[in-house]
């Protein structure tokens, strides 16, 4: 690939003009994470921060209940932010690296756009793209792992063009690639397609072949063991979810469940990226192969692979993103025409308006959170229960599921319902412990184990709460203790 035509060099003012939107950016990703974002899974990832930080600690209560281990293909965001942690909470924490995710994006972005000499501009294009679904199910994990590929592949390719034997180019290659295998195994798995289809249609094959080798010999290493246990689960699945392919979630997916949170957010993307593939076909034979490369081995990889796969749900839609951002570098946006691209201008900024608007929303809808968690839950188990299910504001993705672990994420002691029950996150529970996930209808016989409740969702309490007395209200939120 080395011999393909590039791209014009880039104007030397684009650094100022790349500064002052990296600084509005992380302005509106920080508005995004601040108080309670919508997010499914963050209180729960929060909670397992807090929940790390109290086991490191020593803390008797939690470490009678939880312990902690190092899972390979997972987790690496909330060892990696286990010192902020330690030094506010988790709920701080889990915000900050929400915000890091949505800054490593655009971050991604530019460092694939400047080894292909695209425009530093570009990355306004795949803004929306931040907002992906490991955004808003608050996949931590999976949310830092796909810009780490993005960055991975980048660093490939800037190996590829380069002279010489590349050794920083590989120990680079091998740290980020192992960073991304420990965050999230299916990124991993996208970057090594990615690799390998770039070495495969290199023009210098044997060193594109032992540059890609020695890159990700490290994390294959580590995995390997994983790997194998995980295929195995595909075939014989047991009590996990079976495979299932769902061809039709491949196409209608993201489009039947995108509601409040923005139908631009999935529209806008396509066309985009339909503008650049079309821009690339008319003009392949002075633009370089390996991005048209990228582009259809990832977008293959999305349309193989299946929805639920080795026990994990929601696999394939986690693809698209990293096929989306690739498309933004097939082609120099110059040679798309300016009515166009003003087009997509207005796309993008409509797209992240709806977004904001839905942050704003559900902001305003459990309002009162925050007041109720700021104090400390007495002494004993603490949970969370919504009478109102677990939707909002009209959406089908579930934030209200995990909502009331913000209180274990800002104030630590013995919560539950933040993925304990599995072997995939840092902090699990002991053998022979757990506590109820779900107590929506909670029996006395699970409300047991619990000291402490906050409820969500206006109206009476249910019957089986009466052992417990209201201590605190704000908003449509109750704080419960038991009588």
């Amino acid at each position: 690939m080395s011999r393909e035509p590039l791209a014009a060099p880039i104007p030397l003012r684009e650094p100022w003009n790349v500064a002052v939107l990296l600084v509005a950016w992380g302005s509106f990703a920080a508005w995004c994470v601040n108080g309670i974002p919508p997010s499914v899974d963050l209180p729960a990832h929060a909670a397992q921060m807090q929940t790390l930080a109290a086991l490191v600690r020593g803390d008797p209560a939690v470490s009678a209940v939880y312990e902690a281990h190092l899972p390979l293909g997972y987790g690496l965001p909330i060892w990696f932010f286990l010192p902020v942690t330690l030094l506010t909470n988790g709920a701080f924490a889990a915000r900050l690296a929400a915000w890091t995710g949505l800054m490593f994006f655009p971050l991604s972005q530019l460092a694939l756009a400047r080894v292909l000499q695209r425009p530093a501009w570009t990355v306004v294009f795949g803004l929306p793209l931040a907002f992906n679904i490991s955004y808003w199910y608050g996949f931590l994990p999976s949310f830092f792992s796909l810009p780490l590929a993005l960055f991975s592949l980048a660093l490939y390719l800037h190996a590829l063009r380069s002279s010489g034997r590349a050794v920083g180019a590989v120990v680079g290659l091998a740290l980020l690639s192992t960073a991304t295998m420990l965050s999230h195994l299916v990124a991993f798995g996208a970057l090594c397609v990615g690799m390998a289809a770039l070495a495969l249609f290199s023009d210098s094959r044997r060193r594109a072949v032992g540059l890609a080798a020695a890159g990700l010999a490290l994390p294959l290493g580590l995995c390997a063991a994983r790997i194998v246990a995980l295929a195995s689960r595909a075939f014989a699945p047991g009590n996990a979810a079976p495979t299932d392919y769902g061809w039709g979630s491949h196409f209608n997916w993201l489009l039947r469940n995108y509601r409040p949170e923005g139908r631009l957010a999935v529209v806008g993307p396509l066309l985009i990226t339909l503008v650049f593939v079309v821009a690339y076909l008319r003009g392949r034979r002075e633009e370089p192969r390996a991005p048209w490369v990228l582009f259809l081995s990832l977008g293959a990889l999305f349309l193989m692979t299946p929805k639920a796969l080795s026990g994990a749900w929601l696999i394939h839609v986690r693809l698209p993103v990293l096929t989306g951002v690739v498309a933004l570098v097939l082609v120099d946006p110059a040679r798309i025409a300016r009515p166009v691209r003003a087009l997509l201008l207005l796309v993008v900024l409509a797209s992240l308006a709806e977004t904001a608007r839905f942050h704003w929303r559900f902001k305003q809808e459990v309002e009162g959170l925050e007041t109720l968690v700021a104090s400390p839950p007495p002494p004993g188990v603490h949970g969370y229960v919504s009478l109102v299910g677990h939707r909002s504001q009209g959406s089908r993705l579930v934030y209200l599921e995990h909502l009331g672990q913000w209180w274990t994420a800002t104030q630590g002691g013995v919560g539950h319902h933040f993925f304990a029950d599995g072997d995939h996150l840092p902090v699990r529970f002991r053998p022979g412990h757990s506590l109820p996930q779900w107590l929506d209808g909670g029996s006395s016989e699970q409300l047991a184990p619990f000291s402490a409740l906050l409820v969500y969702g206006e109206g009476p309490l249910p019957g089986t709460l009466a052992e417990f007395e209201e201590t605190g209200r704000a908003g449509a939120w109750r704080r419960l203790e038991r009588r």
